[in-house]
């Protein structure tokens, strides 16, 4: 029980851990797996790679979309509280026959291209940030606006998933990963990921911003940031700044 409970603490209820989780249909030719979803963090990329050697597997030649990926066929990949029980979850997040994953991001990079992609734009999450702090949809949110708030108002970082700290959305220190890829360089990760969940050599990358589009241009907005820019980003995601800096010395001794 201390287990789950510790691990709930980290989402906002058990629906929204049970949507983080990501596992086979089947067991694949390799191993059973647990994918730790991460916002912004290559997720699309890493859930259309999984289903292609998934299907591979199934000799299935559907196509992999932005649709697909979003919400996986359920004879593919069980995600949610739908496909997932939680007993099944709790158990393949502790048992040593279960190869367990996730992938973070550089937390300036992630945090810029949430505000890029979610808040500039004026998306749903804009909408859902500006009700929570009592202001009007339509009012303007700068980028050094929005680092503030993040850095005053620890609430506002739980309404939304793409901004929310990667430590708890992947409930760093507390699920043992075989493997955490950094987006910055993330073969190296999918190359290990693939052969032990489908012990195939020359993975089925599926390169999700050149084939589905699936981008965002932050370099010139985190250009623009000032030092109060950089000390409320750091204020706000100092763990996730922590966790980065511990995953990249991990890699670093791990190809040493």
């Amino acid at each position: 029980m201390a287990f789950k409970d510790d691990l709930l603490s980290n989402y906002l209820h058990p629906r929204h851990f049970l949507q983080t989780v990501y596992m086979p249909a089947f067991k694949p030719k390799g191993s059973d797996f647990v994918y730790m979803k991460n916002h912004k963090a290559a997720c699309t990329t890493v859930i259309a790679t999984l289903m292609a050697h998934l299907l591979h597997e199934m000799k299935d030649d559907r196509d992999i979309s932005m649709e697909n990926v979003h919400q996986p066929p359920r004879d593919v990949i069980h995600a949610g509280k739908r496909a997932l029980g939680m007993p099944r979850v709790l158990d393949a997040l502790q048992s040593k026959d279960v190869f367990r994953f996730t992938a973070v991001r550089d937390p300036i990079a992630r945090t810029v291209s949430a505000y890029a992609d979610k808040i500039a734009r004026g998306d749903k999450q804009k909408r859902k940030l500006m009700n929570h702090l009592g202001r009007d949809k339509e009012d303007d949110l700068s980028l050094s606006q929005f680092l503030d708030v993040m850095a005053q108002d620890e609430g506002a970082q739980d309404v939304d998933r793409h901004w929310r700290p990667q430590v708890k959305e992947i409930s760093y220190g507390l699920i043992k990963y075989d493997v955490i890829g950094t987006t910055d360089d993330l073969t190296p990760a999918l190359k290990e990921i693939v052969y032990a969940c489908f012990k195939l050599k020359r993975p089925k990358m599926q390169d999700t911003r050149s084939s589905m589009g699936h981008q965002t241009a932050s370099k010139d907005l985190i250009a623009s940031m000032t030092k109060e820019d950089m000390r409320n980003l750091e204020r706000a995601f100092e763990a996730d700044l922590q966790m980065y800096e511990e995953v990249k010395a991990a890699q670093a001794k791990a190809a040493a």
